[in-house]
């Protein structure tokens, strides 16, 4: 059996490993900070992907460094350490997987969680070159951030009565945050994640995503940002962090 690659030896796949360093390095606890070179690093690693230095399953590492970029963005924004893919208690299940959780020790209650996605893909030699929409599986995956918030939270507060579901969502610890990249294929694909993101806000205490998309005239070009400032990563982070410092404090 082949030996798995890691990120940083995956062509295109250095760019995103030097930007997490350089998180580390300089303390960075915005996602501004970050946002454009992070947005160069995914074209870097897309165009290696679309010219098939790589396969498929390898391809899903990106998400993996986009789940560390945001964990130490937080950590350095609230000087706390978080734990990384931790199994947590569940209602309806015996665990449930949490992408970020503080504390981090699974002995303590869980004060704060995240999930972090990301979604869309370009056309590829497996798939005919035909790019894969953000939205294309989008329903299942708010089902699944909206689900996980209500079973953390249920999971791990008291029983009370409930006069708003939304009220409860907000009010009630563990605090539930998710952090989505999107690479939009079109309009059309913008527009339908923009506003089912927006609509998961009233199950989690915040929801903060990057949007991209291809410029348009070359399949070899790089992406361009979409603006959607409601979604605000840099305030979803800042959230966060204050939660956590609050969480560590009492």
């Amino acid at each position: 059996m082949a030996r798995k690659r890691t990120l940083e030896e995956l062509r295109g796949g250095a760019g995103l490993v030097r930007l997490l360093e350089r998180v580390d390095a300089e303390n960075i606890g915005r996602w501004s900070s970050i946002e454009e070179e992070f947005i160069e690093a995914v074209s870097e690693f897309d165009r290696a992907f679309v010219a098939g230095h790589f396969t498929a399953g390898e391809y899903k590492k990106k998400a993996g460094i986009f789940n560390d970029l945001l964990i130490k963005l937080v950590e350095n924004a609230s000087g706390q350490e978080l734990g990384r893919t931790q199994k947590r208690g569940s209602v309806l299940f015996d665990e449930i997987d949490i992408d970020i959780c503080y504390p981090k020790s699974r002995a303590l209650r869980p004060a704060v969680g995240a999930e972090v996605k990301m979604l869309g893909a370009p056309g590829h030699k497996g798939n005919d070159f035909t790019p894969r929409s953000a939205k294309s599986d989008l329903h299942k995956r708010i089902r699944e951030v909206a689900f996980t918030s209500i079973d953390f939270k249920a999971a791990h507060s008291e029983a009370r009565e409930i006069s708003s579901f939304t009220s409860w969502c907000k009010e009630t610890k563990p605090k539930y945050f998710a952090f989505w990249a999107f690479r939009v294929a079109d309009e059309a694909d913008f527009i339908k994640t923009r506003e089912m993101a927006n609509g998961l806000r009233s199950y989690c205490n915040g929801v903060g995503a990057v949007f991209y998309e291809q410029v348009t005239g070359s399949r070899r070009s790089g992406y361009t940002k979409r603006a959607a400032s409601e979604l605000s990563l840099d305030k979803v982070i800042k959230e966060m962090a204050q939660e956590v410092l609050s969480a560590s404090r009492s």
